[in-house]
C-alpha cells in the first residue's frame, strides 16, 4: 500500500508540475482554468504572456520525463532492497495450526491382542507459534548489507547521470532554439537593410545616377533577403519543436524564451587547465562514482560466496497446544488440551553441495573483474569526452571572438557603403556585397554564440557539474 501511495504520488506530482508550469487547469476546488490563444500561423496553443528562461524549463523537464521517473524508481527498488536483506537479522515469528481426523493402525504383541494390531483414531488441532532466529553466520548477512548499500549508492549516481543528461539534452536544444531565433532577428536586420538598399538605389534611380539593371539587382537582392527571412523562420519553428519535445511537453506548445545570458561568452581566462579537469571529472563524474560501487557491491558479493564456507548457528523454538481426542478400537474417546514446547539450537555447515559454493565464489570473482574493467572503460570514456569538450569550448571561444570583430568590421563597411553610394561615390554592386556580408556576419555570430554557450554545457556534463539549475 505505501508503495502504491509512492507511485500515485510521483505521477500526481509530474501533473501537477506540468500543469503549473504551462498555466493549465488543475483540479483543486479554487483552480481557474488558464487563458490560452489559437496561434493561426503555426496552429498551435499560446501560453498567454509566459516566458521560461532555461532553470525553469530544466525543472519542467526533470519533473515531468518518463526516464527520469523510471530512474528514480530504480533507486527506490534498490534503497527497497537494502531493507529487505537488513529484515535478515530480526526473528522470524509465524503462526501456524494443523488439524484433521487421522486412523492409524499401529502393531501390538499378540499375546495382548491375538490379531497383533489396533486401530488408533485420532481428531487434533495443533496451533503452534514458532520462532526462527539466525544468530550468527559469519559475515553473510553483513555482506548482503554492504552489497544493497552500494548497489543503491550505484542507482543514485546512476539518476544523478541521467539527470546531467536531460539537463544538458534541454540546454543543446534551448542554445539551438534561441540562436534560431537571434538568426530570424538577423534575417530581419538583413531585409531591413536589403530594403534601404532598393530605396537608396530607387532613388538614384529617381535623379538618373543609377539604371534599370542596378535597380532590378536591389529588387533581387531585397527579394533573396525575404526568402532567407522565411527559411530562417522555419528553421527556428523547427529549433522550437525540438527544445518542446525534448522538454517533453505535448506538440504544439507555444511560449517565449528568455534569452541566455551573456555571461562566459567571453573569458577563457576562467578556462583550468585540461590535467585539472580531468582530475575534477575523475572524482565528480557520477557514471564513475556509480562504476567504483558497482566494484564494491561485487566485492560484498564476493565475501557473501565465502562465508557460505562457514556455519551457521541459529534458534528454533515453538508453544504449541494439543488439542484433541482420541480412541483405540472404537473404545471411548480420551481428550487432551495441554499445552508444549520445544527450543533448540541449531548448527549447520554444508558438507557437499555438487560445487554450488565454489561455482558462486568463481561467478563473484568473474562480475568484480567485469566491474573493474568497466570503470576502467568509464575512465578512458570520461577522460576522452573531457579532452574533446574542452577543445571544443577553446575553439568555440575563438570563433566566436573572431565572429565579433567579423560583424563589427562588417557593420562599418555597410555603414560606409550606403553612405558613400548614396553620394554616387560607390556602385550599387558595392554595396550590394557589404549588404550581404552582414547578414552573413550576424548569422554566424547568432551561430558563434551558441556553439559557446553549448560547449560549455558538454564540458559541465563531461565534469560531472550541474549548471543552469
Amino acid at each position: 500500500m505505501p508503495l502504491a501511495r509512492t507511485e500515485a504520488g510521483h505521477t500526481a506530482g509530474r501533473r501537477l508540475a506540468l500543469a503549473i508550469v504551462l498555466g493549465l487547469g488543475v483540479s483543486t476546488p479554487h483552480a481557474q482554468t488558464a487563458t490560452w490563444a489559437a496561434s493561426p500561423a503555426q496552429g498551435g496553443s499560446v501560453i498567454a504572456q509566459k516566458t521560461y528562461s532555461l532553470p525553469e524549463l530544466i525543472q519542467l523537464a526533470l519533473a515531468i520525463s518518463p526516464k527520469n521517473a523510471e530512474v528514480q524508481q530504480q533507486v527506490t527498488q534498490a534503497d527497497l532492497a537494502g531493507d529487505l536483506v537488513k529484515s535478515k537479522y530480526a526473528p522470524q515469528v509465524s503462526l501456524k495450526a494443523l488439524g484433521g481426523i487421522e486412523h492409524t493402525p499401529l502393531a501390538i504383541p499378540q499375546t495382548v491382542l491375538p490379531r497383533g494390531y489396533f486401530i488408533s483414531s485420532s481428531r487434533e488441532i495443533f496451533p503452534t507459534l514458532e520462532l526462527k532466529w539466525l544468530l550468527f553466520d559469519f559475515g553473510r548477512r553483513k555482506s548482503q548489507v554492504e552489497e544493497a548499500a552500494q548497489n543503491a549508492r550505484a542507482a543514485d549516481f546512476g539518476l544523478t547521470a541521467e539527470q546531467d543528461r536531460l539537463i544538458f539534452d534541454v540546454s543543446k536544444a534551448y542554445f539551438d532554439a534561441t540562436s534560431s531565433q537571434g538568426k530570424v532577428r538577423a534575417a530581419e536586420k538583413a531585409l531591413h537593410a536589403a530594403r534601404l538598399t532598393e530605396e537608396a538605389v530607387t532613388d538614384q534611380r529617381s535623379h538618373g545616377r543609377a539604371t534599370v539593371v542596378q535597380v532590378a539587382q536591389a529588387h533581387r537582392q531585397a527579394a533573396a533577403a525575404q526568402l532567407a527571412l522565411t527559411k530562417t523562420s522555419g528553421d527556428a519553428e523547427t529549433a522550437f519543436a525540438t527544445l518542446v519535445a525534448t522538454v517533453g511537453l505535448p506538440p504544439g506548445s507555444r511560449f517565449e524564451l528568455l534569452s541566455p545570458k551573456d555571461s562566459g561568452l567571453d573569458g577563457e581566462q576562467s578556462l583550468q587547465t585540461l590535467n585539472a579537469l580531468i582530475d575534477e571529472a575523475m572524482q565528480s563524474r557520477p557514471d564513475i562514482q556509480s562504476a567504483m560501487s558497482k566494484i564494491a557491491a561485487a566485492q560484498a558479493k564476493l565475501d557473501t560466496a565465502h562465508a557460505a564456507y562457514h556455519p551457521t548457528i541459529s534458534i528454533q523454538a515453538q508453544v504449541l497446544q494439543n488439542i484433541g481426542e482420541t480412541s483405540s478400537d472404537g473404545s471411548p474417546y480420551s481428550s487432551i488440551n495441554r499445552t508444549g514446547d520445544s527450543i533448540f539450537v541449531a548448527f549447520e555447515l554444508p558438507l557437499f553441495d555438487g560445487g554450488n559454493r565454489s561455482t558462486n565464489v568463481a561467478l563473484a570473482v568473474s562480475q568484480k573483474t567485469q566491474a573493474e574493467d568497466a570503470l576502467a572503460a568509464t575512465r578512458n570514456t570520461v577522460a576522452q569526452q573531457v579532452v574533446e569538450s574542452y577543445n571544443n569550448l577553446k575553439t568555440s571561444l575563438d570563433n566566436r571572438r573572431e565572429a565579433v570583430a567579423y560583424t563589427k568590421a562588417a557593420e562599418l563597411a555597410y555603414q560606409a557603403s550606403l553612405d558613400s553610394y548614396r553620394h554616387g561615390l560607390s556602385s550599387v554592386t558595392d554595396l550590394t556585397n557589404d549588404e550581404a556580408a552582414l547578414a552573413q556576419a550576424e548569422a554566424n555570430q547568432e551561430d558563434a554564440d551558441a556553439n559557446v554557450l553549448v560547449a560549455r554545457a558538454a564540458l559541465a556534463l563531461a565534469l560531472g557539474r550541474r549548471t543552469a539549475e
